[in-house]
């Protein structure tokens, strides 16, 4: 399954079994997709806190997560509730 993201505003892609995406949690989608993204840009220090959103999973917006970098490479993600 192809779930589509912004890290920190930038696109990015992930490809995982559709079985996978089934039993994980969207925070886990986020903090998967959070690694993935500073994965693909190594020269950059990965910030503290990189904020996720999940654009397209499963052909639905599943909204934006605050993941904080606690310990390298460790991510946790929180949802946002927007006002």
């Amino acid at each position: 399954m192809l779930i589509r993201y912004s890290a920190n505003t930038l696109p990015g892609q992930l490809v995982l079994p559709g079985t996978f995406v089934l039993f994980c949690t969207d925070e886990g989608l986020a903090e998967l997709a959070a690694a993935q993204h500073w994965r693909a840009h190594p020269h950059d220090t990965p910030s503290h806190i990189t904020v996720v959103h999940l654009q397209s999973v499963d052909g639905k917006d599943l909204g934006l997560f605050e993941v904080r970098c606690e310990q390298q490479p460790i991510y946790t993600a929180t949802r946002l509730h927007q006002a």
